[in-house]
């Protein structure tokens, strides 16, 4: 304190010498004009006189001065220095250059010294204390943190630079467990995806993990995979050993079709009970209706679940070739004895593009089959009940319930992608390793988000099983996406080594879209902790969960006759939540879980992420694009005739000559008649298998309703 004290005193005094000399240069200089007006001083000229030599050579008193300047501003002290080099330096720059120039006009001259040295004093001020690290925390603040690397077979180790008692440290987060699952939180801007995102990706595939990729803003995160295949592949020559199984990449992208492999979530083969419908058919309308969980039961959204659900069991369940048995007098009964193709169609339709033309199809017809289809007697007791009862306007409203929000997904593009077999959904199958990215449109997301949310959930009940391949599953902006049981996978996939990494940006926006209760319990589940900048009360949370220690404060009084100085040490938090809301882009803190026999004793951080800038130039060599899926034509791209050329530069006339632009339209044509008749397909499917379970149930509907009339 008092050497601070002495360095601002010796400045202050530099100073006043500065600006009293400063003042004797510009009377020397304005002397002749000043003279005019008699506003001169005898004494002063006098004095002037005799110092001659030095006022007569501007730029060695100009030296002087400057000398003296820099002498002040070393010693000064200050507040933190929040600007950066650049305006430090303009500064500076700006005020030296004023400062020295030998103006012929006394009055310019003099306003120039004035303002050079005052821009002067103040850069090269920030300088100085920009160079002594004035920026950085006070030696109380911050805490010793882990500077050693502990790398395993599965670990994720990410660089940083962290400051404990004024001195700068290379540091590791060493993510040594990430089967205990990752949440990474920040506001956007933070860093999230080049920060850690990218580090999971990198090591992740390096490790030869398989990948499940939600890739929110579409294609960021998933060009960053395929580019980091490439580079791995190429430069580092992963996967050049036999006995390592290089994953196959699969992508799913609603938006265009032809950047994207088929995928059916609701296969039969993943339904084995009316269990598996009753869930998937709340995830739909859980994801539909986020946010509404614990506000008591609503009786069209429950029956909206229960048409659903009937549905999906009833298409599961549906073969075109079933052979029932036949009663007495010759007639076919309800009871399924066998299949002309021994069931290899059974379940042939049970596709989310199906149920949903069947929701939207007669709801008369699709009742009376319902109704005497065996299985499905309990799903819609409640919609018979209506029907046989008269309540007709009771029946609407449940159907509409159920038709208005699926009619949202009706999409040519959509019905593409979901009524195909291109991959299954267990990632991590040591015999098939995938790695698969699915895409969002954050324009389009509460439709996306639903349809994803389908294959997240079918993913996670197909990977979370012994014997498989170790997988990693990043789920970037979780909230945009309801994942129904996320907890209880979480508790759960550590024995199996599935790493979770979860995305959001604030835990209100995960309270919002998950409930209170869901969430919280997530969040307290999630072993490790990357957190950007956040605000208000996930800050507290986070500042919370660091702690408090004591910190040295010290207190000065002053009086006319003596100086005293008092010390208290202060029980304070560790990382303040003012900290953590003005954290800059790229710094990060948080917490990692370690192992047994792999303890880390410091297991917090707080600091600035390192990327390797030399590798991220080295990646955009090997930067591409999404691929075109050349699945959509059995492995063969066609190729543009002579007459399709023509055409097509008639159509696109800036693209005369131009062979490789030519040659994408002409796939988009292609792409565009497939996927149209795909969604004429699924719509025509829907009307034959209706019309025809129709015609096989009136007689049981008849002889019901006579039964009811006899009685």
């Amino acid at each position: 304190m008092k050497d601070k004290q002495s360095n601002d005193t010796f400045s202050n005094c530099m100073m006043i010498i500065i600006i009293v000399l400063l003042m004797l240069e510009s009377y020397w200089c304005l002397a002749p004009i000043l003279s005019r007006f008699g506003l001169t001083w005898g004494i002063l000229d006098f004095i002037l006189l005799n110092l001659r030599e030095y006022f007569e050579n501007p730029l060695k008193l100009k030296g002087f001065l400057f000398a003296l300047m820099i002498c002040a501003a070393s010693v000064r002290t200050g507040k933190k220095v929040d600007k950066s080099w650049k305006h430090i330096l303009v500064y500076s720059t700006l005020g030296t250059v004023l400062f020295f120039p030998v103006i012929p006009n006394p009055i310019i001259h003099s306003m120039m010294m004035f303002g050079g040295m005052g821009l002067s004093i103040y850069g090269y001020a920030l300088v100085f204390r920009k160079m002594k690290g004035s920026e950085k925390p006070d030696a109380d603040e911050g805490f010793e943190q882990t500077t050693t690397k502990m790398e395993n077979e599965y670990s994720i180790n990410i660089p940083y630079k962290f400051v404990y008692q004024k001195k700068q440290y290379d540091g590791w987060i060493n993510c040594i467990n990430p089967f205990r699952a990752s949440m990474v939180l920040g506001s956007p801007g933070s860093g999230k995806s080049f920060a850690i995102y990218n580090a999971f990706i990198e090591q992740t595939i390096r490790k030869n993990y398989t990948m499940f990729l939600y890739d929110y803003k579409f294609p960021d995160l998933t060009e960053r995979v395929i580019t980091e295949i490439a580079y791995q592949k190429q430069k580092e020559n992963l996967w050049s050993n036999t006995k390592m199984k290089m994953p196959k990449l699969y992508v799913i992208n609603f938006d265009d079709p032809m950047k994207s492999n088929r995928c059916n979530p609701i296969h039969h083969s993943y339904i084995t009970d009316p269990a598996d419908t009753t869930e998937i058919a709340d995830l739909v309308f859980k994801n539909i209706n986020k946010g509404a969980d614990g506000k008591g039961f609503d009786f069209f959204n429950e029956s909206a679940k229960v048409y659903l659900d009937a549905l999906i069991w009833f298409l599961a369940n549906y073969d075109p070739d079933a052979v029932y048995e036949l009663d007495a007098d010759g007639n076919p009964t309800q009871n399924v004895i066998g299949s002309r193709t021994k069931y290899k169609n059974k379940g042939k339709y049970c596709t989310f593009p199906h149920v949903i033309e069947l929701m939207a199809y007669n709801y008369q017809k699709v009742f009376q089959i319902l109704q005497f289809t065996k299985g499905l007697e309990a799903k819609i007791s409640p919609f018979a009940s209506a029907l046989e009862g008269g309540a007709m306007e009771q029946l609407q409203g449940q159907i509409a319930s159920a038709q208005i929000p699926m009619g949202k997904f009706v999409s040519p593009a959509l019905y593409w992608v979901m009524t195909g077999d291109d991959f299954t959904l267990d990632i991590n199958n040591p015999s098939e390793p995938k790695i698969v990215c699915m895409g969002n449109n954050p324009d389009r997301q509460t439709i996306y988000g639903t349809t994803l949310a389908l294959y997240t959930s079918r993913m996670f009940k197909l990977i979370n099983h012994k014997g498989m391949e170790k997988s990693v599953v990043l789920l970037d902006e979780l909230p945009t996406v309801f994942i129904k049981g996320l907890d209880n996978l979480i508790a759960t996939a550590r024995s199996n080594k599935v790493a979770i990494v979860l995305g959001a940006q604030d835990k209100s926006q995960l309270r919002r879209d998950y409930g209170d209760k869901e969430a919280d319990v997530i969040m307290t589940t999630v072993g490790n902790l990357f957190s950007g900048s956040v605000e208000g009360r996930t800050a507290k949370d986070i500042s919370d969960s660091f702690g408090k220690q004591f910190r040295k404060r010290i207190s000065e009084s002053k009086g006319e006759e003596s100086n005293s100085q008092s010390i208290s040490y202060q029980l304070e938090d560790i990382l303040p939540a003012s900290k953590i809301m003005d954290m800059s882009q790229g710094t990060f803190c948080g917490w990692v879980k370690d192992n047994f026999g792999e303890e880390i004793s410091q297991k917090k951080f707080y600091g600035a992420v390192q990327v390797d800038a030399k590798r991220n130039k080295a990646l955009k060599e090997y930067e591409q694009g999404v691929p075109y899926i050349t699945d959509l034509f059995k492995g063969t791209i066609p190729q543009m005739t002579k007459f399709d050329r023509q055409r097509l530069e008639l159509l696109f006339p800036k693209y005369v000559g131009n062979e490789k632009k030519l040659q994408q339209e002409y796939l988009k044509e292609k792409v565009n008649i497939c996927v149209a008749e795909n969604f004429k397909n699924v719509k025509n499917d829907i009307e034959r298998i209706v019309e025809a379970e129709f015609n096989r149930t009136t007689p049981f509907a008849e002889a019901y309703r006579e039964s009811r009339e006899s009685n």
